[in-house]
């Protein structure tokens, strides 16, 4: 319940910052909720946010990605991922960025990783109905145990984003990346499809993977995770 209503709230607060600055704001939210009542108690509930904000010379994004599940009441999967970027744009198609991220995974045998990346981006192809961009430089890992042992560790980040406007309500999106380290690569893949339903809604189709290479023992070291949401832009 916290969760949602931190959602509304957060939700709330960039609608009134977007207000009077609608070109440079894009902004789009997604949340999905599946409860059963009855012989099986079960409550699943997944939400993913971008807020973006596209100056002239700086462009800057949060992005934010939860997951909860409980089955008569214990809880089977708690998920908490956010990242924020900032790019200074020094050409039509170049620019430096550096980003941050934070993940609370509770089953995943961490307690919470952190990393920290700069470097060189560039946008590859820019044409109406296809967009690719890819992103390249070093940083740092953080990690701390479910036992609470912390460890850290240098990496290099490479990652792109397609998105194919497939028709005038159809897109698709693919993004990649991998942050390789001395001990550990983290890679993960999320292929979506977004369909508009109606004005500013949209229904979204997406399909996740993650894949540590260096997990705690009885830790899987890949993770999936299949969602139908719908999408409100603005």
């Amino acid at each position: 319940m916290c969760v949602r209503f931190s959602w509304i709230c957060f939700f709330c607060l960039v609608s009134q910052s977007a207000y009077g600055e609608e070109k440079l704001w894009h902004n789009e939210i997604a949340l999905g909720l599946v409860m059963t009542t009855g012989n099986t108690d079960e409550e699943n509930f997944n939400g993913q946010g971008d807020f973006t904000r596209d100056a002239e010379k700086w462009r800057n994004n949060f992005h934010v990605d939860t997951l909860r599940s409980s089955k008569d009441d214990e809880l089977s999967a708690q998920k908490l991922y956010t990242s924020i970027k900032s790019d200074y744009k020094f050409g039509d198609d170049r620019y430096f960025f550096n980003r941050v991220s934070y993940e609370d995974d509770r089953f995943s045998g961490f307690d919470h990783q952190v990393d920290f990346t700069l470097g060189y981006g560039q946008n590859l192809l820019d044409r109406n109905n296809l967009k690719l961009k890819v992103d390249v430089g070093p940083g740092n890992r953080w990690s701390k145990l479910d036992n609470s042992i912390s460890e850290s560790e240098a990496i290099v980040r490479i990652a792109g984003d397609l998105v194919w406007k497939i028709s005038a309500t159809t897109d698709f999106e693919q993004k990649l990346s991998t942050e390789v380290g001395n001990d550990a690569t983290i890679s993960r893949s999320v292929s979506s499809v977004k369909s508009i339903v109606l004005g500013r809604l949209a229904m979204k189709f997406s399909y996740s993977v993650k894949h540590n290479s260096q997990v705690p023992v009885a830790a899987s070291k890949t993770d999936t995770e299949t969602s139908v949401t719908l999408v409100y832009s603005f």
